[in-house]
């Protein structure tokens, strides 16, 4: 286990450099608030869940150099279909089902504009975003709705000395994700992000693993709202705004690279729980709120700078020798 995971950082650097930074980010907070008890760190690992899941599915896409920025309006859809479908019948289920249905319709649609009709990603998943804000300001015009009390307390349950949260938070990435990295597809989508030329050359079909990867998104962002109406208990046609680009930094932060080809779920998850463990250790440090995102804007530079100073390096030393 130990090596496995020492090669496995070994090949994603830019993962370990997260963890490492993770580690500090919490380890800092938990010092500064010795009163933390289990309940309450439950309930915190539960409230970065909805980050999480929203950077695995922008990480996806990142990976086949993409971008994906209706992960946020996605979100934001799910989150008032719950709501509103299960106070009206108390049928949370089937509403669950249908929103995660209407999240990944949204990825289809990004993906065969994108893949196939050959439009700027950028400006097809804005204009989702769009739409979609529109559409979830017309199922919910006002916050409310709500949810039964066992399914607000899915994430707070514990399963033996370990949450419910934590285990959410790695199974379900993994059961997605993982069959699809060691198949084929996995394969193809990282030689796309490479190479797409060199990727169609040996025969990928660039097209159709290209708008796989904004269905992949486009599930995530959904998963991400049924969690995120778990822990609001009600709906929020706005609530998905500051996940937009908070996805794409946790993605960046998390070791995935903008140009393609590199990217981890283990990374994005990372990423996302230092954006939001940032914003505690600063609440418990005193600091204005107003601070987090200058933190957050000095911590992408970071990471988009720090494999071009190695890249930098390494041919120098290389010349050296």
């Amino acid at each position: 286990m130990t090596a496995a995971l020492i090669r496995y950082f070994r090949r994603e650097p830019g993962c370990l450099i997260a963890y490492v930074v993770l580690t500090v980010v919490v380890g800092v907070w938990l010092w500064l608030t010795p009163s933390m008890s289990l309940g309450s760190f439950t309930n915190t690992i539960g409230q970065k869940i909805p980050l999480a899941m929203v950077a695995i599915g922008a990480t996806v896409v990142i990976v086949t150099r993409g971008i994906d920025l209706s992960v946020g309006g996605i979100l934001a859809l799910v989150n008032v279909i719950i709501a509103k479908g299960a106070l009206a019948d108390g049928n949370v289920i089937m509403w669950t089902s249908v929103a995660l249905i209407a999240a990944i319709l949204v990825g289809v649609v990004n993906g065969v504009l994108v893949a196939y009709a050959k439009l700027p990603a950028l400006i097809v998943t804005l204009a989702t975003l769009s739409i979609l804000s529109g559409i979830a300001l017309y199922i919910l015009p006002t916050p409310g709705g709500g949810v039964p009390v066992w399914f607000s307390d899915i994430p707070l349950t514990l399963i033996g000395p370990i949450p419910l949260a934590v285990i959410l938070l790695v199974a379900v990435p993994a059961m997605i994700w993982l069959p699809i990295r060691k198949s084929r597809l996995g394969t193809a989508m990282f030689a796309v992000g490479n190479d797409e030329a060199a990727a169609f050359v040996s025969g990928i079909k660039v097209q159709s693993t290209t708008a796989f990867a904004y269905v992949l998104s486009g599930l995530f962002s959904g998963i991400g709202g049924v969690f995120i109406t778990m822990i609001t208990v009600s709906g929020d046609p706005n609530i998905g705004v500051p996940f937009t680009l908070n996805s794409i930094a946790a993605a960046v932060l998390g070791g995935a690279a903008l140009a393609g080809g590199r990217g981890t779920i283990a990374g994005a998850i990372a990423g996302a729980f230092i954006l939001s463990f940032i914003t505690n250790l600063l609440f418990s440090m005193g600091i204005e709120s107003y601070w987090q995102y200058t933190v957050t804007g000095a911590l992408l530079v970071a990471a988009l700078a720090v494999p071009h100073l190695l890249g930098a390096i390494r041919p120098r030393k290389l010349e050296e020798r």
